[in-house]
């Protein structure tokens, strides 16, 4: 299973915005698209749905743009995947409909315990995990501390 470039681009401009984050500046959509090698319309597509979740918010005017609604250790990585992927299944006997061989298939084991891997690292990983990770900002400020 791949994630779609929906996800991949997406999750790539939050953290652009997560390392600016001062909580009252929006990042421009077009700074984003150029910094990120991106199509300004693809992004804005992307925004869509993140603004659906309450991911982001977006800022009309002069110093308009696009900022996130949440501090970057509030964003988890599971709630980004979710709005612009759903949910991420590896066999369809573990989605909504189940399996009629759930019971005596060798692999439902496994493709249940590996979603629960992932889904379990999404969720303990924030945006602002991946930004201090990445080493390229956010560093920690009064400002930003609490929230």
């Amino acid at each position: 299973m791949k994630l779609s470039t929906k996800t991949r681009y997406g999750l790539r401009a939050l953290l652009y915005m997560a390392e600016r984050y001062d909580g009252e500046r929006a990042v421009p959509v077009g700074e984003i698209a150029k910094e990120q090698h991106v199509s300004e319309k693809y992004l804005e597509q992307l925004f869509i749905r993140l603004r659906r979740k309450n991911i982001i918010a977006s800022v009309r005017g002069a110093q308009g743009g696009y900022m996130l609604q949440k501090h970057p250790r509030e964003v988890t990585v599971a709630t980004v995947v979710d709005a612009l992927e759903g949910d991420i299944t590896f066999a369809d006997c573990l989605s909504g409909g189940g399996c009629r061989n759930k019971g005596s298939c060798a692999t439902h084991d496994l493709w249940s315990r590996l979603k629960e891997s992932i889904d379990d690292i999404l969720e303990d990983t924030t945006l602002w995990d991946l930004v201090n990770k990445s080493g390229n900002g956010a560093k920690e400020s009064p400002r930003t501390a609490n929230g």
